[in-house]
């Protein structure tokens, strides 16, 4: 197996398409979740959820050059070197125009929630596990904000989407979108500033 034609490389922009799942579960670790109940009563109930949490960061493009030419494939180790040795003149990258997404972040939280007499309850959150990437947009938490809503699309988990720009700061809760082309119809809207060639 060889290395792909044409060195491609990408430069991440600061547009992010934040999506939260939300996971229900009624059992632990395969265990039945604790319950108590008294005369038929319901005392005391707990569940589990899940929430998996991605986001999708708008990348340029760039073409990879060795001393002003192309690379048709990775560089070898006289043109790492003379990289090393004159770092930033020897390898250049020129934007393409093209934009593609890059998963810049995936995280977990696992969230536990008991209910007592029906009527008393409490969550307690475990905190983002991260498995890929760090998270650029970890103080814009979907869920928890009574602004953002969590939409359930037939048999599928709930989601939550929005967007975010972590240069402006701006950001913007989706109310409605399609959960099939909700990647396609963040790249219409922002990739158009983002492609550009040089």
């Amino acid at each position: 197996m060889g290395f792909q034609q044409n060195v491609k490389k990408v430069a991440l922009t600061p547009q992010h398409l934040i999506v939260e799942e939300m996971f229900t579960e009624d059992s632990i670790f395969a265990m039945k979740a604790p319950s108590l109940k008294i005369k038929g009563f319901s005392v005391l109930r707990s569940s589990h959820n899940q929430l998996m949490r991605r986001v999708l960061t708008i990348a340029q493009v760039e073409d990879v050059y060795f001393k002003g030419k192309k690379l048709d494939g990775m560089p070898g180790g006289l043109e790492l070197l003379q990289e090393w040795l004159l770092p930033g003149q020897q390898l250049t990258t020129k934007k393409t125009g093209e934009v593609t997404l890059d998963m810049t972040y995936v995280g977990k939280n696992n969230i536990f929630k008991g209910t007592a007499l029906g009527a008393t309850s409490r969550s307690i959150s475990l905190g983002f596990i991260d498995y890929i990437g760090t998270d650029p947009a970890k103080n814009h938490i979907l869920y928890g904000n009574s602004a953002v809503p969590f939409i359930k699309f037939g048999e599928a988990n709930a989601l939550a989407a929005a967007y975010y720009n972590s240069k402006t700061g701006a950001f913007e809760v989706l109310r409605q979108f399609n959960p099939e082309t909700l990647t396609d119809d963040f790249l219409r809207r922002f990739a158009p500033q983002y492609a550009v060639v040089g």
